[in-house]
């Protein structure tokens, strides 16, 4: 009887190599990564959500002749005194009045969803009777800075019929700007009419409105 035997297949060897193994490099393999987070995360702070804040305020107040012969305060709008001599209204307000600083203060606290300007200066209070209303923009500002946010720019409106704001408009961004520290070129403010049109148009009122970008330091 004839055996036959099977042979077992041996698998070859691998072919020997010429690639070098590279050495690791200490440290940077970690870091790169790291280095690449830290980026990609301050591009982020800078250009998304976290780093940017946008605030809108708004206030009106009812215009009536001014004292004596009426409850009306002269007519500050922007830390300017408008004085026409065929206009003889101003307003209704418990500070000095002045519509577009308490926008601007409502702007700043509502970009960082702070109290108010009701809240932290109530018409209520005798402290507050005929204060100058750049104190309030100051206050807001110290509130922002403290928690470090800077101002990237305000955009302003304000409404009324009469007087015109176009003679004043410089002198109203510039006291903008210093109150805020801020380039004038950061400023920016538009004088509408409301074309005769409900309150405002019928000159019984005077409004504003303002927009503010601020961004975490």
């Amino acid at each position: 009887m004839l055996f036959l035997m099977a042979t077992k297949r041996r698998t070859p060897p691998p072919a020997p190599s010429n690639r070098r193994a590279k050495p690791a490099r200490s440290g940077t393999a970690t870091k790169k990564p790291a280095a690449r987070r830290a980026k990609a995360a301050q591009a982020k702070s800078r250009s998304g959500v976290p780093g940017l804040r946008v605030g809108h305020g708004y206030d009106l107040h009812r215009l009536e002749v001014r004292a004596p012969a009426g409850p009306g305060r002269p007519l500050i709008v922007g830390g300017v005194i408008l004085d026409d001599p065929l206009f003889d209204r101003g307003p209704v307000a418990h500070s000095d009045g002045d519509v577009l600083y308490h926008a601007v203060t409502d702007a700043l606290l509502g970009a960082l969803a702070l109290p108010d300007i009701g809240q932290l200066f109530p018409d209520t209070s005798p402290a507050h009777a005929g204060q100058d209303s750049s104190d309030f923009v100051r206050a807001a500002y110290s509130e922002i800075s403290s928690r470090g946010w800077s101002i990237v720019n305000l955009d302003c409106t304000v409404i009324l019929q009469r007087p015109k704001l176009s003679p004043v408009k410089d002198k109203i961004r510039a006291n903008l700007a210093k109150l805020l520290r801020l380039d004038l070129a950061s400023v920016n403010l538009k004088g509408k009419t409301h074309e005769k049109v409900d309150a405002v148009g019928e000159s019984r009122a005077i409004e504003a409105h303002v927009v503010a970008l601020l961004w975490k330091r």
